[in-house]
């Protein structure tokens, strides 16, 4: 898979709309304060292309560690996923799937989160590539260029984003050296799905292949 480092504007012009991420909240676009009613989605307009689904599809969270450790089902998808990677009570409102990635020597953890946002004003891949761009410094000082790539999974397509550098958040109080965060965009038939990888470098690298499966391996649950 080729990737390419693109200037925000230009990844905002030819990507079109929506993305996210979290540790203290501001980082996720636009989370709610309150998780709604609702855990059934029908009729959604996709975020990246505007795509209407007629389907109802369960949107509640991942609230129990999946019976089978090597795949996991949310948000109307199932996807292949290592036993090492241990499943967590969801900690924010809008993470619907939350697990911890272990290092090379079972230190060093990463976190692979799942989310799904409602459609909201303001929640464009240009705001979120921003967002996400500002919690990571490089070596000069300077924010880094995003890493851009696309594929599909099972007719869906996804943008996969890469960021790396030193790990800031959203606040700037603290810092992580050498972190890398990898997300996945899917245009689902729920709507727009989030899948983040982030952590450690070392610890990101050692499972990049796995979460590349897990998203390439992506498939549309039956309903």
């Amino acid at each position: 898979m080729l990737k390419c480092p693109l200037p925000s504007l230009l990844v905002a012009a030819s990507l079109g709309s929506s993305l996210l991420f979290a540790p203290a909240g501001c980082d996720e676009p636009q989370e709610e304060a309150q998780r709604t009613a609702s855990t059934s989605a029908e009729s959604t307009s996709d975020l990246l292309t505007g795509r209407k689904s007629q389907v109802r599809i369960d949107t509640s969270a991942l609230d129990s560690p999946p019976d089978d450790p090597t795949s996991l089902t949310v948000l109307g998808l199932t996807a292949p996923k290592p036993a090492t990677w241990i499943w967590q009570p969801p900690k924010r409102t809008m993470r619907k799937a939350n697990f911890t990635v272990p290092g090379r020597d079972g230190e060093d953890q990463a976190e692979l989160v799942i989310n799904h946002f409602p459609e909201a004003p303001g929640n464009t891949l240009d705001a979120n590539l921003s967002r996400w761009s500002k919690q990571f410094r490089t070596i000069d000082g300077g924010n880094p260029k995003p890493l851009i790539s696309t594929l599909d999974a099972d007719s869906m397509p996804v943008t996969i984003v890469e960021l790396h550098g030193e790990y800031m958040g959203m606040g700037g109080h603290w810092h992580k050296t050498d972190h890398r965060m990898l997300m996945a965009v899917i245009d689902a038939p729920v709507g727009t799905v989030f899948i983040k990888l982030l952590g450690p470098d070392d610890t990101v690298e050692a499972n990049r292949a796995h979460y590349m499966s897990m998203i390439t391996g992506m498939k549309q649950a039956a309903q």
